[in-house]
């Protein structure tokens, strides 16, 4: 017998035999009747020309040859459950975004996502992510401002806005004055300040502070907004950056928010995505958690 007329049923019931050494507890398992089995075990008889199973007072037993070929099909049934399990395996969507977005959003986007669809987050400053967007894959990337310039088989919606703001430990926030602050009062001040490390060179980030860098004492330089925070709760730092990211010291009272002449810096919060490897259904599903996450 050709080994395309080898049907892949009488294999699994020859291996429920081979279990349970009962014609009829393999028929009961098979949801079948114990007339299909035999028949089952003849055709795979037949296929390999020995005699594979022996019936005697202790129940349907396998003989030499049934045990040494029942590992080689349970191997093949196995590779088979594989091939299966290919098709219906989880989809994984790269997600890149800056650690406070990541923070903030991330647990909304998995929320939202479907069974099977499993999310793997990247944190990187916004500049580099757009950049690399291709380069590294991503499927998913969390922005602030415009998208700028992504390929072709990108797509970006605005889902909400980012405000921005000052912040300073209560004790540096009263020596500053009353409120609103001048800018100029903020040039000799510290300010913990952004940095990132390339090709083993730090290299200076735009935090998109309306006083410019060159106008700023830099003070203590790290790679994320959610540690800059951090170390402006615990020194005589200032450190400027969206106010969704400081939340947790607003309400701890570690930081407070300081309002300054002439500034009222609002982005932009933007989802995009690859519209080549994120379905329709899921584009919509992620932009509706976004939208209504970002309005609370």
């Amino acid at each position: 017998m050709d080994v395309s007329e080898l049907r892949v049923g009488d294999l699994l019931t020859f291996l429920a035999v081979a279990r349970s050494s009962s014609l009829t507890s393999a028929a009961r398992e098979r949801k079948v009747t114990p007339s299909q089995v035999s028949k089952a075990i003849t055709r795979v008889e037949q296929h390999f020309g020995k005699k594979l199973v022996e019936r005697g007072s202790r129940g349907v037993l396998l003989s030499d040859t049934g045990r040494r070929l029942r590992p080689m099909l349970e191997s093949v049934v196995a590779q088979l459950e594989a091939a299966r399990s290919e098709r219906t395996r989880e989809t994984t969507l790269n997600v890149g975004a800056p650690s406070y977005l990541q923070a903030a959003f991330l647990g909304v986007l998995a929320k939202s996502a479907p069974e099977g669809v499993r999310l793997r987050g990247f944190e990187l400053p916004p500049s580099l992510l757009r950049a690399n967007a291709e380069d590294e894959r991503y499927e998913i990337l969390l922005l602030v401002g415009e998208p700028g310039h992504l390929a072709a088989s990108w797509e970006a919606e605005e889902v909400g806005v980012i405000r921005k703001g000052l912040f300073a430990a209560p004790a540096l926030a009263s020596s500053l004055g009353p409120s609103p602050v001048s800018p100029e009062a903020l040039v000799d001040v510290p300010w913990v300040a952004p940095i990132y490390r390339r090709e083993g060179r730090v290299v200076p980030v735009d935090d998109d502070c309306p006083l410019p860098r060159s106008r700023r004492r830099v003070g203590h330089e790290v790679g994320t907004i959610i540690v800059a925070l951090d170390v402006a709760a615990a020194t005589s730092h200032l450190v400027f950056g969206p106010v969704i990211a400081a939340e947790r010291h607003l309400r701890a009272g570690t930081l407070v928010e300081i309002s300054v002449a002439g500034w009222d810096e609002r982005e932009p919060f933007v989802l995009a995505y690859n519209v080549d490897r994120v379905s329709a259904k899921l584009r919509a599903a992620f932009a509706a958690a976004m939208s209504s996450a970002a309005r609370m």
